[in-house]
């Protein structure tokens, strides 16, 4: 029997106490008793971050109600760190959820029976390398010598240490700090950082506070790597009700339009909802970047039934690759292609 096969709700706790290493996000773990005492709920159990995105939009709209018609209970779920997901993905107390690529390839890894089904969003300037304007970094040669700080395995890790690579320096040339996201301000403020690899809103901070950007995450697709946030669906979830997970996955797409085309009033309704400045939503969405059905169909993303060589699939393996050099993994999945299931995405296109 392998890892995947022997799986339990019993093995939850363990997935959590080894996941406790992991930095995935803000905030800690859902408790032991949490997660043991969840039996499968009779609703559709959905989760979300609690930041200004198409899920908590649909949320506030109450539009996932619709789309998924009369006799369907929904329940939402905040989470705040992709440990979480897993963990209650794993104590089958959520169904669906969005999740950092790192943090899934681990769940993937632990043998969590979860499937990626969509790309949430596409990570391009919301994850970023800023570094002090007095430092006299101008380029990635120039961080020789420096010290970065960032949270330790997670997506900034990875693409730090792509970066890092394609630049042709040597992990002991810089010096890593592994440092939680919420206290990356006081080290900037501190000086005791020349750069930092972090997500906004941190990041906008820092930009404010005598800093620039060196490198934003998507200039890392020059050389074929994706950074993403998946939707991933509890596979037993899925099996009992495709037709829900369809629906959540259409309403997502048409709330993804909403952004584009009517951001006036994704403004109009997160603000007062999440109690946000209306600037604060909207410098939020200028870095959310969703990816058309369309798009995702093409092999440069996750690609129909069946494909074997995608950017999806490229780029978790090497996010697996990286977290096994870092001692965060055990063993990297022969193939990831079970991993992924694009069926739903071919009947959105």
């Amino acid at each position: 029997m392998t890892i995947l096969e022997s799986f339990s709700r019993r093995d939850a706790l363990r997935l959590m106490l080894n996941m406790g290493v992991l930095t995935f996000g803000s905030a800690g773990l859902i408790s032991p008793r949490q997660v043991q005492a969840q039996e499968p709920s009779n609703a559709f159990v959905l989760g979300h971050f609690g930041s200004a995105n198409p899920q908590v939009l649909g949320k506030a709209m109450g539009t996932y109600k619709n789309a998924f018609g009369t006799g369907v209970k929904t329940d939402f779920v905040t989470v705040s760190a992709g440990s979480q997901v897993l963990a209650a993905i794993a104590g089958n107390s959520m169904d669906i959820c969005n999740v950092g690529s790192s943090p899934m390839v681990v769940g993937f890894g632990q043998g969590v029976k979860m499937s990626m089904v969509y790309v949430q969003k596409y990570i391009t300037d919301s994850e970023c390398l800023a570094v002090r304007k007095e430092a006299g970094i101008t380029e990635l040669k120039d961080l020789k010598g420096t010290t970065i700080g960032l949270p330790f395995n997670t997506s900034v890790h990875f693409a730090l240490n792509a970066a890092l690579k394609s630049a042709g320096i040597a992990a002991n040339e810089v010096r890593l700090l592994n440092i939680k996201a919420d206290s990356i301000r006081a080290a900037w403020k501190r000086k005791s950082i020349d750069a930092a690899y972090i997500w906004a809103p941190v990041l906008n901070d820092l930009v404010a506070d005598n800093g620039t950007i060196l490198l934003r995450t998507g200039d890392l697709a020059d050389s074929g790597l994706l950074v993403f946030d998946g939707i991933v669906v509890r596979d037993e979830f899925k099996r009992q009700h495709p037709e829900l997970v369809l629906a959540y996955l259409k309403e997502y797409a048409r709330l993804c339009d909403m952004y584009e085309n009517d951001p006036k009033q994704v403004v109009d309704v997160l603000s007062p909802y999440l109690s946000l400045p209306p600037e604060t939503t909207i410098e939020y969405m200028k870095t959310f970047h969703s990816i058309p059905a369309k798009e995702l169909a093409t092999d440069k993303w996750m690609g129909m039934p069946g494909a074997k060589d995608t950017g999806v699939l490229r780029t978790l393996r090497a996010q697996a690759e990286f977290l096994k050099e870092a001692d965060q993994l055990p063993v990297v999945p022969a193939s990831f292609a079970p991993f992924v299931d694009s069926s739903f995405l071919a009947q959105m296109i």
